[in-house]
């Protein structure tokens, strides 16, 4: 009767069997990237090609060295090993290494690294002019490279007045991105430079590749001063030098970006700005003369009388051409006084007649009814004490009354006083 295995020790041996093989050991294998989606520790996705698919797992440690982004449906050269894993049974591939099939790794970086600052517009971020006569420039390199050499040998030939502050860094290796950051960061802290040299010599993309690390190109847009990049030779470009305000080939280039021309080509500069100057002042000086000599012979000077002689004559011709308004406007005036004056003085006179006869019709209306008018058709008016009688109920016997007539008044004495019925 046969033996019985059990599903883990079936496992076990089947699990052997992937470490002893010394074909399993050590794999090279080209896919494509399936069912990928980053998570914070450990990847898990697959490899797959047109006939198959293979489980594939990078631990944390080996996923933090890549130098590119993992993307779905991208084709990779894989190296690891083959293991199985016991509680599901199933196997996978454990990636030591990756990188992008038929492009380098670090230049799969560079390029997504370069795409995805371009798209937030950081290349056109820095565009500062570099100042024309620099007091103080400071330098990020490698203190014993040529780079400071030629650096320093330039400005001192072209403008040896300005002042070099290297600030060493490591420029390649595990160290150089913290180095360059952390110098740049003393470059600003200091914050008395005019413009700043960024740069190393030639050598291979791992080589430069520090100057293509995010860290770095962020550091630099923080920078006060105009940054000029000078990485590599003149077929390189990194993403610093995308980044700077200007970029430079070699650190000769950059020490001439830095600096203006040589004193000696200023100074003559000066001294031809200067002729210049004088023959432009001469010149002026003669066409001021030239002028000065114009005013002094113009007639305006020599017989100044003739400046306002058309003013007199203008004057005169006013005056003759007021006087004949007025004698035109008197006569106008007098011949529409001579047409109204009898109009007017018909009217007045019509206007008198109409008044007399309406003040005669006025008085004898008046006549009619004044006191006088009666008292001279021989009626009389009694008063006593200012109060005229109208009764003889109002006098008393004995008593005195006043008597007015038309032509005087009298004062009697009742004597007597009878009611008429």
């Amino acid at each position: 009767m046969a033996d019985y295995l059990t599903v883990s020790a079936l496992t076990s041996y089947l699990k052997r069997k992937f470490t002893a093989d010394p074909y399993l050991k050590e794999v090279y294998v080209t896919g494509e990237i399936s069912n990928y989606r980053q998570r914070p520790g450990h990847q898990y996705f697959s490899l797959k090609d047109d006939g198959a698919v293979l489980n594939a797992t990078m631990f944390k440690f080996a996923f933090q060295k890549l130098q590119f982004k993992l993307e779905p449906g991208m084709k990779v050269n894989a190296v690891g090993h083959m293991d199985l894993y016991a509680p599901n049974g199933s196997y996978s591939l454990i990636i030591d290494k990756l990188e992008p099939d038929g492009v380098g790794a670090l230049y799969q970086a560079y390029e997504q690294l370069k795409a995805k600052l371009a798209e937030e517009g950081l290349f056109n971020q820095l565009q500062r002019p570099i100042p024309r006569f620099p007091k103080k420039i400071a330098v990020i390199t490698s203190p014993s490279g040529a780079v400071i050499r030629d650096i320093m040998t330039t400005v001192q030939r072209r403008y040896p007045i300005a002042e070099i502050v290297l600030y060493p860094a490591v420029v390649q290796g595990d160290g150089a991105v913290p180095s360059l950051t952390a110098q740049m960061t003393a470059v600003a802290e200091s914050g008395d430079y005019d413009v700043l040299i960024m740069g190393r010599g030639g050598g291979s993309i791992e080589d430069l590749w520090a100057f293509n690390e995010e860290a770095v190109a962020r550091q630099m847009l923080t920078m006060p001063m105009p940054i000029i990049s000078s990485v590599g030779h003149e077929t390189d470009t990194t993403i610093a030098d995308f980044i700077a305000d200007q970029r430079a080939a070699t650190p000769t280039a950059a020490a001439e970006l830095a600096t203006p021309v040589p004193l000696a080509d200023l100074w003559l500069g000066i001294q031809q700005m200067q002729q210049r100057l004088v023959n432009q002042m001469q010149r002026q000086v003669v066409n001021s003369q030239e002028r000065l000599q114009r005013l002094q012979n113009s007639y305006v000077l020599t017989q100044p009388a003739r400046l306002y002689e058309g003013y007199l004559q203008r004057l005169d011709i006013a005056q003759q051409r007021l006087q004949q308004s007025v004698v035109t406007l008197v006569t106008q005036r007098r011949h529409q006084f001579d047409l109204i004056a009898p109009r007017l003085t018909n009217a007045m006179t019509r206007q008198t007649e109409n008044a007399e006869q309406r003040v005669g019709k006025a008085v004898a209306g008046l006549q009619l009814v004044s006191p006088l008018a009666i008292l001279a058709r021989g009626y009389s008016v009694v008063e006593q004490d200012g109060h005229i009688l109208n009764s003889v109920a109002d006098v008393t016997l004995q008593e005195d009354v006043l008597i007015r007539l038309a032509d005087g008044q009298v004062t009697a004495t009742v004597t007597k006083k009878e009611e008429t019925e």
